[in-house]
């Protein structure tokens, strides 16, 4: 398909001299070095799909000792010296047809200390594997907004868990992967952090029946994400949502005297957190 074919189906599209980096763009490669950019904010999952094929690198997709392992293909783990393991899973969409996946995935896998291997197992997804296990208290999220940068790419990461040299990673590999499977909006998550919403999913409508209406209050969800999300921690959860520290504590007591919950205390504050991961949207 040649780009007069393109722009006669998508008549806004438009024709730059570089890609456009941005979540609800595709842009395919023209001759002379343009590229035809188009929005997809309103494209069904079909066109999406069929542009993203013509602006993703080709590339085939071969199993490996490790990534055979992981999948369950072969039943004992390559042989390794590393007494922990951590995996790291990517989704990664080229916006350049151009760009290569082996040197983004090395330039991926250098953001990373102690890799010991790493796959593709899709065209736009795969693992790292390492023997030096990361947080997400790094400073992944800006290392990895210049590697999108670099390589006109928008790439999101799950932190797998740490685990010892004798766990059963193909189970690991498989639970991790579902849980990088739903929706999250930053580019970097947790294994922590996906937990709970994919515990409370099958349970939603139980959870909503729980669900008071001061817990539908976004200020009220605002305080509670942020205070779970930084483990009780008023001085932090403070800097996450920008007031004071003692504006942040009379938030606290005034939602304890609504509700009888006390979200210093983590089993209130957790269940509370689940209501509002429940909580139909305002």
């Amino acid at each position: 398909m040649d780009a007069q074919q393109l722009m006669a189906i998508y008549p806004h599209a438009t024709v730059q001299s570089a890609p456009a980096l941005s979540d609800h763009t595709v842009c395919v490669k023209l001759a002379a070095g343009k590229y035809l950019c188009i929005d997809t904010t309103n494209l069904e999952d079909r066109e999406l799909a069929l542009l993203e094929l013509l602006a993703t690198p080709k590339a085939s997709v071969q199993t490996d000792d490790w990534t055979a392992y992981l999948l369950g293909k072969t039943a004992h783990a390559p042989q390794t010296t590393a007494e922990q393991f951590q995996l790291v899973y990517f989704r990664v969409r080229f916006t350049d047809a151009t760009q290569s996946r082996t040197a983004w995935l090395q330039a991926f896998a250098a953001l990373f200390d102690g890799c010991l291997h790493q796959a593709w197992t899709a065209k736009t997804a795969g693992y790292l594997l390492l023997k030096q296990p990361v947080s997400a208290e790094t400073d992944l999220p800006a290392m990895l907004a210049l590697l999108d940068d670099d390589f006109a790419t928008n790439t999101t990461v799950l932190l797998g868990s740490q685990q010892p040299h004798d766990a059963k990673l193909p189970r690991v590999y498989t639970v991790e992967q579902q849980l990088f499977s739903q929706e999250h909006q930053q580019a970097v998550t947790t294994v922590t952090a996906q937990l709970l919403p994919a515990l409370a999913g099958p349970r939603k409508l139980e959870l909503r029946a729980l669900c008071t209406p001061l817990l539908r209050v976004p200020e009220n969800q605002q305080l509670i994400r942020a205070l779970y999300q930084t483990l009780g921690n008023v001085r932090q959860a403070a800097a996450h949502l920008f007031v004071h520290r003692n504006t942040l504590l009379y938030r606290i007591d005034k939602f304890e005297r609504a509700s009888g919950f006390d979200l210093k205390n983590m089993d209130d504050l957790i269940y509370c957190y689940l209501l509002v991961l429940a909580a139909p949207s305002t």
